[in-house]
C-alpha cells in the first residue's frame, strides 16, 4: 500500500481535494492501463479540450499532466489525482471517509 499513497503524499491538500471532486463530477473520460504502475488517460479541466495525464503509481514523480500547473515540472496535480481515483477507487473512498471522519 506504500507505493500507491506516493501519489497523495505528494499532492498538496488543495489538488488532492480538487482531484477528489473532478474524479467524483466524472471528469476522467478514459484511462488506459500502460503496464503494472502506469496508467494514461484524460481528464476534463476547465476548459473545452482535456488534459492528457499519466500517472506512475511505483516512481510518482515520473507522472506528467500537460496542464499549466504541471507540464514541464514534477508536481502532482487534480488531473493526475483524479486519474489516480479512478483507476484505485477505493483510495478514494478511504480519502474522503477520512475527511468526514475529521468533521
Amino acid at each position: 500500500m506504500e507505493i500507491l499513497m506516493g501519489i497523495l503524499s505528494l499532492a498538496s491538500n488543495a489538488s488532492t481535494w480538487r482531484g477528489y471532486h473532478y474524479y467524483a463530477d466524472n471528469h476522467v473520460l478514459f484511462v488506459d492501463k500502460i503496464d503494472e504502475n502506469e496508467y494514461f488517460g484524460e481528464v476534463r479541466g476547465g476548459a473545452d479540450t482535456p488534459y492528457h495525464v499519466k500517472v506512475n503509481v511505483k516512481n510518482p514523480r515520473k507522472s506528467h499532466c500537460d496542464c499549466p500547473l504541471a507540464d514541464g515540472r514534477r508536481v502532482i496535480c487534480k488531473h493526475m489525482v483524479a486519474l489516480y481515483f479512478s483507476v484505485f477507487p477505493n483510495e478514494a473512498n478511504s480519502y474522503i471517509q477520512d475527511i468526514k471522519d475529521n468533521l
